[in-house]
């Protein structure tokens, strides 16, 4: 069986062991000492816009620290984690952020419609301008840089134990929902069901990485959903401010909402799997 094209990247490099243990340690000490440093001016006013711009900031950290652990001790491109081309594909960019907006918008109406979720109009929410351009602008940030780590370090290293996609992708899945435990979600939620979300997410995404051979699509459906989640469909007691255009009470995790995240990253694999076979089609012909 021929390896898969993303984790056949890190074949550019060195992969012994202990590269990826210094990698990962390195990776999380960059971003947690430096992350420290950043927010302590801030700890006595920590819903200000600049303690929220710093917070957003600091994960330039995990980009740094994935960046020195590819380079510095892998010996390879940080493009590797890109994709093939070494180089971000616009169009896939696009294209899943695409998918991953409309399909999002058509859960969120459902929940309004069939389970009762109730939204309000956030009258101020143009007041807040501060913190939506900070959104705007950082959110991309702390999106690529889970991406990077998790999608894509995280799963290439992953990829020379083992090349089986339900593997990886539940493992991929539990590590990046580990970090996100400590959001306030959790406290608000039945554990389990906080828990199986984040790991859909991160499983669902690995598994569209694996079919398209790069970040792309990953990276754009990421950064749409945390955009939307927080400047159009917003909740209060979440771990980013209430600042979207419509916001309802509590961050509320149900298995309904399970469900329906199940179905729409189905959709998502489903779309982008049928771009991806007649992308490959196209080639084929090219080359004939």
């Amino acid at each position: 069986m021929s390896k898969n094209v993303y984790l056949a990247l890190a074949d550019q490099g060195k992969n012994a062991w202990w590269r990826y243990a210094a990698g990962i340690v390195l990776t999380l000490l960059v971003w947690m000492v430096g992350t420290a440093f950043l927010t302590f001016p801030f700890l006595g006013d920590p819903d200000s816009v600049a303690a929220f711009a710093v917070s957003l900031l600091t994960f330039g950290l995990l980009i740094l620290g994935t960046w020195l652990a590819t380079a510095w001790l892998h010996r390879r491109s940080f493009g590797s984690l890109i994709g093939p081309s070494g180089r971000l594909n616009g169009r896939r960019l696009l294209l899943g952020a695409g998918i991953w907006a409309g399909l999002l918008i058509l859960v969120t109406l459902g929940n309004v419609i069939f389970m009762g979720v109730r939204y309000t109009f956030n009258a101020s929410f143009l007041q807040g301008w501060p913190y939506l351009l900070a959104a705007l602008v950082l959110i991309p940030l702390q999106t690529s840089a889970e991406e990077f780590f998790f999608r894509g370090y995280l799963l290439q290293g992953s990829g020379r134990l083992t090349q089986n996609w339900l593997v990886l992708s539940l493992l991929n899945g539990v590590l990046f929902t580990l970090p996100h435990l400590f959001n306030p979600e959790v406290e608000q939620n039945d554990f389990l069901i906080a828990f199986l979300n984040w790991v859909l997410v991160g499983a669902g995404w690995t598994l569209i990485t694996l079919r398209s051979g790069s970040l792309d699509y990953a990276l754009g459906i990421h950064a749409i959903n945390n955009l939307l989640l927080t400047v159009l469909f917003g909740y209060t007691g979440g771990g980013m401010p209430a600042i979207a255009l419509f916001v309802t009470e509590g961050a509320q995790i149900t298995l309904y909402d399970n469900l329906t995240l199940f179905a729409a990253l189905a959709a998502t694999y489903w779309f982008i799997s049928r771009l991806e076979s007649r992308s490959e089609k196209d080639a084929v012909k090219a080359e004939a």
